[in-house]
Parts: structure tokens; sequence; C-alpha cells
């Protein structure tokens, strides 16, 4: 019985030796695409994530008008009459 096993489970191992060393087995592209599916879902987390950081600053950025009226005229440099757009040069 042991012997059995052990027999099958070398021809197993050879098996997937010869088809890793044949290019027309299809494993070698079968491995970079399992590759790229892991890059496909680390990037989709990465995106669900940023999407729910952005849902959650829209939430934050409705409730409260006075903080929207800020961030646009920040991101636009904008100014109400009065005011002095003030632009600060990081020193490297």
């Amino acid at each position: 019985m042991v012997r059995a096993f052990g027999l099958g489970t070398l021809v197993i191992a050879l098996l997937a030796i010869s088809a890793l060393l044949d290019q027309d087995s299809g494993m070698e592209i079968w491995l970079e695409l399992r590759e790229d599916l892991v890059r496909s879902k680390t990037r989709v987390d990465e995106l669900v994530r940023q999407n729910d950081f952005l849902r959650r600053e829209i939430e934050l950025l409705e409730a409260d008008p006075s903080a929207m009226d800020r961030v646009i005229r920040e991101e636009l440099d904008l100014a109400l009459p009065g005011e002095v757009v003030v632009h600060f040069v990081a020193v490297e």
C-alpha cells in the first residue's frame, strides 16, 4: 500500500514537472494569468477602499455646506470678496 502510494505520487510529480517544462502545455500562460489575477484582485481591493473613502468624503461635504464651499474655493483657487489667496511653496 505504501509502495503504491509512493509510486502514484512519483507519477503525479513527474507529470507536473513535464507540464511545467513543456511550453505547449499552457502551464506557463496559466501561471502568468494566475499572477495577473492576483494583481487584479489587489487593484480591485485598493479601488474599493479608495471608493469607500471618497463616498465618506462626499457624505461629510454634503452634510456641511460651508465645508463644501471651502473645499471648492481651495481646489479652484477662488476667494470670496475681501479674502486673499496665499500660495505656499514647499522648500526642498
